[in-house]
């Protein structure tokens, strides 16, 4: 395992590549403001793998004629969920770093920098960051509020804090590459999972580095609809005891029906 990169004189010396997997389907109203996003970072050594989920709109025509060198299009034949679309960036990624950023959000154009200053210094190899929450139009909702200052995989079973699209992984401190598994919601929710399967905990640069785009369909989305899928997650994918996840989805419902109660309120006062 190669030793992460000194800072001196405030400059990363071999300026680490970052591989920053961006999954699209139709996603032609936005993806060009989330691309843009990163290809405008204050640190510039990155490669931006933009991933196609068979697309039936101009997605893909769209993010072509953006002319920039670091962009790759990856094209997937079948629509397959955004869990598999993530994968084929991440087994075509070449970088030390791994970032993630879904088609509709975006990032502050100093995410790269101050996280793998932050990294760096505190020598963690998974860090996420806070987010502000933003609508159709880009306008500012509000934010996600406190996070807490470092998350373990106990920690995150009652309660996941981390947003994908503020995600950054030092590639090179996991044993072996995490993948998402192959099922249609609660896929990022799994990913973290196996991330701290590997490293003892994940750490928060307490500074709003993206925006996480929030639809009017999905502000009020019932959680009662996610119910199955939550269960999913403990009983199948984590294996978990029937008390354990019984007392996890108690606490996990809870915890998003506040989450979502918040939403709602900052939605209708930024109105």
């Amino acid at each position: 395992m190669r030793e992460s990169p000194q800072v001196q004189d405030g400059q990363f010396p071999s300026e680490p590549l970052v591989s920053v997997v961006v999954p699209m389907h139709n996603s032609a109203a936005h993806i060009v403001e989330t691309i843009r996003s990163v290809l405008d970072q204050t640190h510039a050594n990155l490669e931006v793998i933009a991933v196609d989920d068979a697309s039936s709109d101009a997605t893909v025509a769209i993010v072509e004629k953006i002319a920039d060198r670091r962009i790759k299009i990856v094209r997937m034949e079948t629509n397959g969920g955004a869990g598999r679309a993530r994968n084929a960036g991440i087994d075509a990624a070449s970088g030390d770093y791994l970032a993630l950023l879904d088609s509709d959000d975006r990032w502050y154009p100093d995410k790269l920098e101050h996280q793998l200053r932050f990294m760096d210094r505190t020598g963690s190899s998974v860090c996420y960051t806070r987010y502000d929450l933003i609508d159709a139009e880009s306008e500012q909702i509000g934010q996600s509020g406190r996070l807490a200052a470092s998350v373990t995989y106990e920690q995150l079973l009652r309660h996941c804090i981390i947003r994908t699209s503020s995600l950054l992984v030092d590639r090179r401190a996991l044993a072996q590459p995490v993948h998402f598994p192959e099922i249609r919601k609660r896929q990022d929710f799994v990913f973290f999972l196996r991330l701290l399967k590997q490293v003892p905990k994940a750490d928060l640069l307490d500074e709003v580095m993206c925006s996480y785009r929030l639809h009017s369909g999905t502000v009020s989305s019932n959680k009662f609809r996610v119910i199955p899928f939550q269960w999913n997650v403990y009983r199948t994918q984590e294996q978990l005891p029937l008390g354990k996840s019984i007392s996890l989805m108690i606490g996990w419902f809870f915890n998003a029906g506040f989450v979502n109660a918040r939403r709602v309120a900052q939605w209708v006062e930024s109105k």
